[in-house]
């Protein structure tokens, strides 16, 4: 497929940037390509496909252009592709050992192949030698997204993971509070890790609390961080004590959970492989259990003893001070 491929140099003016709505923009990527265009010269050429003189369609190397003309340059090192658009596109995409793709970007150029090159996915996935079913994941992930959102992740408002791990999952239940989350986020940003912890609670929250967490996801991510920090400076000013009383009561617990559901998990003409697995694990609990209540009881009664050992000592100084012998104390 990759065929003859010849290197020349291409005015950037000459350039069709078909594909540049697939991919993600990225300032301080740009910033980057451009100081190392700047001290070390072009070292990777861009990658083109030759149309009517003296046009070419540029298939791979956005971010070099983008960075060349923040430049001011006029031309580039091209690899013009001896073959077309299509084929090209299969070729960058096979290359992925070579590069780390975005999900965004690689599942935007599968689903060029798909739409505009009109390949089926049984077709994409031999020419890229993978399975169907990753073809068909690379194709849901964009046809579950709004493309408003779709927009969005690839403005750089929204990482790609953000986009794959939250709002994909959260759009296949409800669209709408994607939509509204997503231009939310566009008036108010937060972190991919905010954007998680607000998953998060979203996932184990009933409808209602949902409802208030889509209107205003920032303040409900920023309450969310407030009470964590106030439960750790509670936590620092118990100190390891609070942490252990903590344990105890979670503890007790699950002891009480486990003296409910003992009648359903211990019955009568239940079979001695599964009774014996129970009783094994309990064993193992109650003698962890006794092994702490063994070393507790050791070690107050070593405090004890020291603790009386030091008042013996202090009575005998105050009674026998050091500057004084106890003979004349004495007299």
């Amino acid at each position: 497929m990759e065929s003859s491929i010849k290197i020349k140099q291409i005015e950037i003016v000459h350039l069709d940037l078909s594909y540049s709505d697939i991919r993600i923009q990225n300032p301080k990527a740009i910033i980057r390509m451009a100081d190392a265009l700047s001290n070390y010269g072009q070292i990777m050429p861009i990658l083109v496909v030759a149309q009517q003189t003296p046009r070419y369609t540029l298939i791979d190397g956005y971010l070099r252009v983008a960075a060349a003309s923040r430049l001011g340059k006029d031309t580039l090192s091209a690899h013009i592709f001896n073959g077309d658009e299509k084929q090209a596109l299969c070729h960058v995409l096979m290359k992925s050992g070579e590069r780390k793709w975005d999900i965004i970007e690689e599942a935007g150029l599968i689903q060029e192949l798909h739409r505009r090159h009109e390949l089926s996915q049984h077709q994409i996935a031999r020419l890229l030698g993978k399975d169907k079913s990753w073809v068909s994941r690379r194709l849901a992930l964009l046809e579950a997204l709004p493309e408003q959102v779709i927009t969005y992740v690839q403005q750089g408002g929204i990482s790609s993971w953000a986009a794959a791990r939250v709002l994909t999952p959260m759009a296949r239940a409800n669209t709408d509070h994607v939509k509204r989350l997503t231009e939310s986020l566009m008036k108010q940003p937060i972190s991919t890790r905010q954007l998680f912890l607000f998953f998060k609670h979203y996932q184990q929250s009933n409808r209602k609390v949902r409802e208030n967490m889509i209107k205003e996801p920032a303040l409900f991510v920023k309450a969310i961080e407030a009470g964590q920090d106030l439960r750790d400076g509670r936590q620092l000013a118990q100190g390891p004590e609070g942490q252990w009383r903590r344990d105890l009561s979670l503890i007790g617990h699950m002891i009480r959970r486990l003296i409910q559901a003992a009648d359903n998990v211990i019955y009568a003409g239940q079979s001695n492989l599964d009774q014996r697995s129970l009783l094994t694990a309990f064993n193992e609990t109650d003698r962890m259990w006794e092994k702490l209540k063994t070393y507790i009881e050791r070690r107050t009664n070593d405090i004890g003893c020291q603790q009386r050992g030091d008042f013996i000592d202090a009575q005998s100084r105050s009674r026998y001070p050091s500057d004084q012998s106890v003979a004349e104390h004495l007299s």
